[in-house]
């Protein structure tokens, strides 16, 4: 009996290991303290989430300590109507104290997809430190708009989530069944 407790705990361990492992690799920047995330998928042309041109504003990553093989930032918006919608990325480097043009954002009209940027060596510091970006919509003054719902730096080839907003308490209910469903088999298992 004292084996299969162990047993059972052993498996728990490596279950959330590897489950920290497959996250470990990627921050996503959703929900900022600005508020300019859309939350749901209902609010994407609603303001202030559907923004136009000299609504920019910037957002800044949770610092990923370690060492850095590979680094891509990776964008969600919504309604880009590249490549005549022109929506500029940039990102902070404090060493030359200035904005550095990574790119704009890729798309079509009406869909949600990721942008993304490689980020070379050049960048690791500002990783480990806090990734500062921040988006300048309708760089053209065309009379765009977009709706961003993420910013997820991928280190080392971590996994992206959904490209569009998932509510968070949906995501932890799919989480939380599937580890009650594990511990379920195991107990049909142990008896």
């Amino acid at each position: 009996m004292k084996k299969k407790h162990q047993l059972k705990a052993l498996l728990a361990a490596l279950m959330l290991a590897s489950f920290g492992q497959a996250f470990a690799a990627t921050t996503d920047t959703q929900q900022a303290p600005t508020g300019y995330f859309v939350p749901s998928d209902a609010l994407k042309y609603d303001s202030p989430y559907y923004r136009w041109v000299s609504e920019d504003w910037s957002w800044t990553h949770s610092a990923i300590a370690g060492p850095i093989t590979t680094a891509t930032l990776n964008i969600s918006a919504f309604d880009v109507d590249a490549p005549s919608e022109v929506d500029n990325i940039y990102a902070y480097d404090t060493g030359a104290a200035s904005w550095s043009l990574l790119g704009s954002l890729a798309g079509a009209s009406d869909i949600w997809s990721y942008s993304t940027f490689n980020l070379g060596s050049s960048w690791f510091d500002e990783i480990n430190s806090g990734l500062q970006v921040k988006i300048a919509i309708d760089a053209n003054n065309e009379g765009w708009a977009v709706t961003l719902s993420k910013s997820v730096l991928s280190i080392d080839g971590g996994d992206l989530p959904p490209p569009n907003p998932v509510p968070v308490p949906a995501a932890a209910w799919l989480l939380g069944s599937g580890l009650l469903g594990l511990a379920g088999v195991a107990r049909r298992k142990a008896a």
